[in-house]
């Protein structure tokens, strides 16, 4: 099988869609199937512009698109399947699988958004992006990584009988839970006996760093021997450091931009992991700390529904600080190895790439019959 994969970001450069297709990539190698990568910095075909989408966002992502649709018409490929497409004048592939690892539909229905500006602009480009899905052809078939996309999906039009839930997966090999949490700990300067919630990922809008300080806040005031590892960064790096230094805080650790080959040890030096965003697909940091045994303190939101499935942590209202404090307090105060138990066992049976990679390869000879 000739598999013509159409990505805007792939490893090492960018982040989650391009780990995601990274990894799922070398699993189907091992089954025998010919991938070509086609994003703005190949590896195969180089479309696109890399510089123009991280400076000018969504219009840098319509170039991209526009050169995939312009270049790629006649191809001898036998499947093709793309992530997040943005086709404004045609989709040059009649039949193919669409991954969406969220929409812009998702992040304007949730409001999300500290401006009016933002809020309008996530607005618009929905409304682009609802026009472009709908001109596609009906022999199109989707995925969406989380279930709560697959409903966006459908409510921009979709017939739910093309969509497929597969979530993202996670290398359970390399994020592990490992006895002795000691090492890293001493190296940035964590007291041995302190208990560690963990942060990962952008410093952005979304991700809300703002509500994840103030209740930490909360917690300081409560546990003398309790401490907040952040690891990212982004556009709200300045602000989240600044509000650190306002409110007086002295156990939040900002450790910066964290390389892959680093992040197993950081899960593995922590006792919870923390995430609190308005909306999401399904980030991989939630996976890879369930896959290092870590019980999660998430958001409640739909997309965040897989803790609550694999009672591996708790869901928390984080649009009431003090109660979500509350919650949080009582949850630290409470034995929960089982959750880092569960966690663990959910992400091996579930989460593995070989496990996600099989699900896309059941679609991608359905799609080579049709």
């Amino acid at each position: 099988m000739k598999l013509l994969i159409c990505t805007s970001e792939y490893f090492p450069h960018g982040s989650g869609i391009a780990n995601v297709i990274y990894n799922i990539v070398g699993e189907l190698k091992k089954q025998g199937v010919k991938c070509t990568i086609c994003s703005p910095t190949g590896p195969d075909i180089i479309l696109g512009n890399k510089k123009l989408i991280e400076k000018f966002g969504f219009l840098g992502l319509l170039y991209y698109w526009y050169q995939v649709s312009h270049f790629l018409k006649h191809t001898d490929y036998d499947v093709v399947w793309l992530q997040n497409p943005y086709f404004i004048l045609h989709n040059p592939f009649p039949h193919c699988l669409i991954t969406m690892h969220s929409t812009y539909f998702g992040l304007s229905h949730h409001n999300v958004g500290n401006t009016r500006f933002l809020r309008v602009y996530y607005k618009i480009i929905s409304t682009i992006e609802e026009f472009s899905l709908a001109q596609l052809s009906k022999k199109t078939v989707f995925t969406g990584v989380g279930q709560p996309v697959c409903e966006e999906l459908g409510n921009m039009g979709i017939e739910k009988e093309r969509i497929t839930y597969i979530p993202n997966g996670v290398d359970v090999q390399l994020f592990k839970p490992v006895p002795d949490k000691t090492v890293l700990r001493t190296k940035i300067g964590i007291p041995e006996d302190d208990i560690v919630i963990l942060s990962v990922g952008q410093l952005s809008v979304v991700k809300q760093p703002e509500t994840l300080i103030k209740i930490f806040s909360i917690l300081e005031n409560k546990l003398k021997n309790l401490t907040l590892c952040v690891a990212g960064k982004g556009e709200l790096t300045d602000f989240s450091h600044n509000l650190v230094k306002k409110m007086g805080l002295r156990k939040i650790k900002f450790l910066g931009h964290i390389e892959l080959k680093d992040l197993p040890a950081l899960y593995t030096c922590a006792d919870y992991y923390i995430i609190t965003s308005k909306y999401e697909g399904l980030p991989l940091t939630l996976l890879e700390a369930m896959a290092s045994g870590l019980p999660c303190i998430a958001s409640d939101i739909s997309q965040f529904s897989i803790v609550r499935e694999a009672n591996c942590g708790i869901n928390i209202d984080f649009n009431n600080i003090e109660k979500a404090g509350t919650n949080i307090m009582n949850y630290l105060n409470g034995d929960h190895s089982d959750h880092g138990f569960n966690a663990r066992d959910y992400a091996i049976k579930r989460l593995d790439w070989a496990v996600i990679a099989e699900r896309y390869l059941d679609i991608f000879k359905v799609l080579l019959k049709s």
